[in-house]
């Protein structure tokens, strides 16, 4: 049982983080951000981004000048390393 749920556990952070690179790739195409499947895509990230940039804002990386949106980036590292200390336990 508890091999099923980390196993279960360990998928859903692969699609979220395959989803957030998704979103990122997207964000740099001219695709109309309108689209079902885009605002779909952002329901699902924006939950797990918006803390993080937040976080962003109010360190000393931060702040309005910003070019790049790193909170991505940052997710993505959080999501790959809980697979890998999942990994071993399945």
């Amino acid at each position: 049982m508890t091999v099923l749920f980390i196993r279960a556990l360990y998928y859903f952070l692969v699609i979220l983080s395959t989803l957030i690179v998704v979103s990122a790739l997207i964000s740099w195409l001219p695709i109309n951000h309108g689209n079902f499947f885009v605002r779909l895509l952002h329901t699902i990230i924006d939950p797990i981004l918006i803390p993080i940039r937040t976080m962003i804002k109010k360190s000393i990386f931060g702040g309005a000048n910003m070019a790049l949106d790193f909170s991505p980036f940052i997710a993505y590292l959080i999501l790959t390393t809980l697979q890998n200390y999942l990994r071993p336990y399945m």
